[in-house]
C-alpha cells in the first residue's frame, strides 16, 4: 500500500486536516493509502518514507519523492487539483526501492573483519 506523507508549515494540526481531506477522498474514490500527517523533522529521519508528499512548504529535491502542492487543498481555492494530482501519482507503477545504504562503522568486535583484541 502506498504513503502519502502531508507535511506543512502551520503546524502539526494543520497537516492532520490536510490528511484528513485527502484520507476521505481516497476513500470515497476507492483508493486505498496511508495518508500521514508529518512534520518537517519526520522527513529529515532516515527512517522517513514515503511515496508522495503533499506540502504546503518547500520539499528538497534531494528527498526524490513526488511532491504535490497542499496549497489549493489549505486554502480551499481549489482542492480538486491537489486531488486530481493524487490520482495521477497514485496511478503510476510503485518505484523499486533501493536498500538503504549505511555508512560503515567500526566493526563489532568478534564479527568478521573485525580488529581482533591482543592478549598480552
Amino acid at each position: 500500500m502506498r504513503t502519502i506523507a502531508v507535511v506543512s508549515g502551520s503546524g502539526v494540526t494543520a497537516s492532520a486536516h490536510l490528511a484528513r481531506q485527502v484520507r476521505e477522498h481516497l476513500a470515497h474514490r476507492g483508493i486505498q493509502a496511508h495518508v500521514l500527517p508529518t512534520t518537517v523533522m519526520d522527513m529529515l529521519s532516515q527512517d522517513f518514507h514515503a511515496d508522495l508528499i503533499i506540502a504546503t512548504v518547500e520539499i528538497p529535491q534531494s528527498l526524490r519523492i513526488p511532491v504535490v502542492s497542499g496549497m489549493p487543498l489549505l486554502l480551499e481555492t481549489d482542492p480538486q487539483v491537489v486531488f486530481d494530482d493524487v490520482e495521477r501519482l497514485l496511478a503510476r507503477p510503485s518505484p523499486v526501492r533501493p536498500a538503504r545504504h549505511r555508512p560503515p562503522g567500526r566493526p563489532v568486535p568478534g564479527r568478521p573483519g573485525a580488529p581482533q583484541r591482543r592478549t598480552p
